[in-house]
């Protein structure tokens, strides 16, 4: 775990940003390479290398909030600005040689530059792109071709000028937990019930086993690590899209790098719209509701009710990472869909308009044969019945 100061520390003095980067040999602008730490010019082929040194840092939770969270506020650095969608309200940034920007997350082109807000924190690491826009694109058709129930046209879109990569903002949090529970747990036993019936008018006697439950209170404890609980710090993505990220999570965090610049190149990038401390409470929910389930796992018997827990953290340890989303916003029939392509794993998931039609021709479908089927149920069974 590393030191937290000014020097060092994660005190933003460069925004999280898409940048752009000279070709030593032509002057055009430099690209990263998905999937390779290599940077190269798309109009002379020159390449260079990305040299990664140094290893990811991690820093004290309690210590950040505390001392530094809402101090140190540094200035934006030159060369990118801020723009808002003025339809759907996001914020992204994008180099100033952008002229014309579409938003990532409705398409719309209604977009306005916005003053930038000094930040405190930096991003410690990155998760690089592992596959390029031509690839995500691949994996979209696939996707939606296995897609049901869906208007024919929309699966002969093009949509390749639809697909942008964006790096998004994620903390991560490392906490150990110590929970106490309590609880009372339950054994099924059976006893045989008597009872009478009537079977062709004559009271018939049968016997039957019939569950019970023993309760017993109980009690336990248990201690866990969490390693890098994702939060996504965007709130772009977290109210508009919530499902589809958790839907494309996880991503391979420890194959993160540390945070440098030059994977920015070519692609575009979020700052933080969620800070440490509101992240640190979604995650300790979510530890919550997790270690509470283990809990549950722990309790004795064949079934419990009445847990409660409580659980302490401790030793927490935080870093602000930025991870791989291809993100697409089309329009079909004057309404705006999203899908979301985990930029290192490549899970799809999406949303899409349904074919009502399609709908309505497997509904008549299902009534055709089972009408069809009651219909021979009564000419064989029925009918024999009433000859």
């Amino acid at each position: 775990m590393g030191e937290f100061d000014n020097d060092q520390g994660p005190v933003e003095g460069q925004k999280v940003s898409a940048t752009t980067l000279p070709c030593a040999q032509c002057g055009a602008e430099l690209e990263f390479v998905p999937g390779q730490a290599v940077l190269k010019c798309g109009h002379c082929g020159h390449t260079q290398n990305i040299v990664v040194t140094g290893g990811v840092v991690e820093y004290d939770l309690n210590d950040a909030m505390n001392r530094f969270l809402g101090k140190n506020a540094v200035p934006p650095p030159s060369g990118v600005r801020q723009i808002k969608c003025e339809e759907c309200s996001a914020e992204i940034q994008v180099a100033d040689t952008e002229t014309t920007v579409r938003c990532d997350y409705c398409g719309s082109r209604k977009t306005v530059t916005v003053e930038q807000p000094h930040e405190v924190l930096r991003p410690e690491s990155l998760l690089p792109f592992a596959f390029d826009s031509k690839t995500a694109d691949e994996k979209f058709r696939t996707w939606m071709k296995g897609l049901w129930f869906r208007p024919n046209a929309l699966k002969h879109r093009s949509s390749v000028e639809d697909l942008n990569g964006l790096y998004v903002p994620y903390w991560t949090y490392d906490s150990h937990v110590a929970a106490q529970w309590t609880a009372q747990a339950g054994y099924y036993y059976y006893v045989t019930e008597h009872y009478t019936t009537r079977v062709n008018n004559q009271t018939v006697h049968r016997t039957r086993q019939v569950r019970k439950i023993r309760w017993v209170w109980t009690s336990g404890h248990r201690r866990d690590f969490f390693d890098d609980w994702l939060v996504c710090a965007s709130l772009q993505l977290r109210n508009r899209l919530a499902k589809l990220v958790a839907k494309i999570e996880p991503f391979p965090t420890k194959a993160a790098l540390p945070f440098d610049m030059k994977f920015l190149a070519g692609f575009r990038a979020e700052r933080y719209t969620v800070d440490l401390k509101q992240g640190w409470e979604i995650a300790r929910n979510g530890i919550y509701g997790e270690v509470s389930a283990r809990c549950g796992r722990d309790v004795p018997g064949d079934t419990h009710r009445f847990l409660d827990v409580r659980a302490s953290y401790y030793g927490q340890s935080f870093k602000l990472t930025l991870l791989p989303i291809y993100v697409m916003a089309y329009r079909f029939q004057n309404k705006v869909f999203n899908v979301l392509i985990n930029g290192a794993t490549g899970e799809v998931q999406g949303q899409a308009p349904l074919s009502w039609v399609k709908i309505m021709l497997l509904v008549l479908a299902i009534l055709a044969v089972c009408g069809g089927g009651f219909a021979l149920y009564w000419f064989v069974g029925g009918g024999n019945k009433a000859a």
